[in-house]
Parts: structure tokens; sequence; C-alpha cells
């Protein structure tokens, strides 16, 4: 599962990663350290023929739900079934996005207790995680929502968890985004479990109440830097 991610992102280094056009519109990127469900993110999806930045809200609507409610239970789709649920059958063939963050939280049962743990590259950068996208129209106003997919841990990471998001990389990105890409294809990349190079690092559980968003939430735990409990 991926239910907490970070996204502190520059506009320059998203338009040289994702090679967009002059002409993509340049959003106002507000810092997430402690990211959850139902806030909004920024991602990039392809439109007109180009790639493009939005900023969607997490938590899957599709768009036949009769509210937005459904949303909180449609954060992750697993790769190994994604094709086959009517949620995100659609999406997945059509409407496909990914989500740029720095790292994600995992946590894991220590001493009785859920221990959070900052996943991230190795030494930094953007990981583009595989994402699916709708449109909802059945309130006042239309509302674009997504999804983060995941598959099965790769070996550097089953430790912490069983389950990691699925990492859309450089070489793969093209095809992610292109809707001529065939439903195989697509889940190949999405289930494939991204060996990294990952690094990880015990963090203050200050991360567990979604009212905490600071970035010394990402410091190593017994740092003196945490927010506290």
């Amino acid at each position: 599962m991926c239910g907490r991610i970070t996204q502190d992102l520059n506009l320059k280094t998203l338009f040289e990663i994702y090679r967009l056009s002059s002409t993509a519109a340049a959003l106002n990127l507000v810092p997430r350290y402690n990211g959850c469900p139902t806030q909004d993110f920024v991602v990039c999806r392809k439109a007109g023929g180009e790639r493009k930045l939005a900023k969607l809200r997490w938590g899957l609507v599709p768009a036949w739900s009769r509210d937005l409610r459904m949303g909180a239970r449609m954060i992750n789709a697993r790769a190994e079934t994604v094709h086959e649920k009517p949620a995100f059958r659609n999406a997945l063939r059509h409407r496909r996005c990914v989500v740029p963050v720095d790292g994600w939280f995992e946590w894991r049962r220590e001493d009785g207790a859920k221990q959070p743990y900052f996943i991230r590259r190795a030494g930094g950068g953007v990981i583009s995680l595989a994402g699916l996208w709708e449109r909802w129209e059945k309130g006042p106003e239309p509302v674009e929502t997504f999804t983060v997919l995941t598959t099965e841990a790769s070996p550097a990471l089953a430790g912490l968890h069983h389950r990691q998001p699925a990492i859309v990389e450089p070489d793969d990105l093209d095809r992610w985004l292109d809707p001529a890409t065939p439903p195989p294809r697509l889940l190949e990349i999405a289930r494939a479990s991204s060996p990294g190079p990952f690094e990880h690092w015990a963090v203050d559980r200050a991360v567990n109440h979604a009212r905490n968003d600071s970035p010394e939430l990402l410091h190593p735990l017994g740092s003196g830097n945490g927010d506290g409990a």
C-alpha cells in the first residue's frame, strides 16, 4: 500500500524530466511533506498530444460513482488486477498519468508499534509513480482524481512492506503516457518492481498525524529535528 507521499518539487526540474513544452501551464507548487489522500497533488499526463502538468485529488472517483466519498477507498490500485476492476479498467486504457514524488512512507511493526519509514531513491531525486486519473462530473463542479498503482515490493524494500508503489522509469515514460500503448505492455510496466537503488530510514511518529506537514518529518529518527508525536 502507498498511503503517504512527499512532493516538494521544482518546476524547472519537472519541465526537464518530463520534457514539457513551453506552452505547458505552470502550476503553483505547494510542498507536501506528509501528503495524504483527498489532498491535491501535481501529476503529469498527456492531453492534446502534449505532456502537461495538472493538480488532481488523490483518491480516484469513477465517473459513475454517486459521490466523492468513494475516492477514499481508491487511493491505490493493484497492478496485478487493475485491468479487471470496474473502477480502474477504463482509466487504465485511456487515462494514465505519473505522480512525481520525492519519496513515500511505509510502516513496519517494531516492539509492538508501527514504526514509520521514509523511502526515497538513493541520493534523492524525482520518482514517477504510475497513476490513473478520472473526471467526475456529478457534482456542482467537475473533480479530477487519481490513484497510485502498487506492485510486489522489490527485494530491497520487502523487509519494510510486501508492496511498493509502481514506478515508471524514464525509459518507459513514453509508453506509459502514450494512449496507443496496448494494455499488456502497460501491465508489464506497472508490475515491474523497481530495484531502485533506494534508501530508507526511520522517522518520527509525528508522521502518523495528517495535520503534521513539515520538512522536519523527513529527518532520521533521533536526529533531534522531529515534531514529536
